[in-house]
């Protein structure tokens, strides 16, 4: 919703419990880390032209990513700039409560099971581990 400014008005709040689709969330990603406000010419750098996107492909993902309540915009001369709205450590928590709940039942251990199995952790994972929970508990 724009303003007569040509600026996008902020949403009452962000729903960070849904889950971005994975291209949405390389947009959101490039947002985050650009210094804001952000153009299109930026994000096709950072983000469209090594996944193949054209323009058009991207301006569709900036116009979802509004409507969600992720980003404002506000237009200059003839270009968009995009601010991001959506904490970026909001959502990644959200998202990664959300996981270990669906896939793991909730449980840190059984996550952390699951990753072990397959010897994805290294020792040096669970050294860190281990010191980050002594600072916990």
């Amino acid at each position: 919703m724009a303003n007569k400014a040509g600026a996008t008005e902020k949403p009452e709040a962000i729903n960070y419990a849904k889950k971005l689709p994975d291209a949405e969330f390389d947009v959101m990603t490039a947002i985050w880390e650009g210094t804001a406000p952000v153009n299109t010419a930026y994000l096709m750098e950072k983000v469209g032209r090594s996944k193949g996107w054209k323009a058009s492909t991207l301006i569709s993902f900036l116009v979802r990513l509004e409507g969600r309540g992720y980003i404002t915009s506000e237009k200059y001369g003839k270009e968009r700039r995009y601010r991001p709205v959506a904490e970026r450590e909001q959502y990644i928590q959200t998202v990664t409560e959300q996981f270990v709940q669906q896939y793991h039942g909730g449980s840190f251990v059984r996550l952390m099971d699951t990753l072990y199995r397959d010897k994805s952790l290294s020792e040096t994972d669970i050294d860190e581990l281990l010191e980050w929970l002594k600072t916990k508990y």
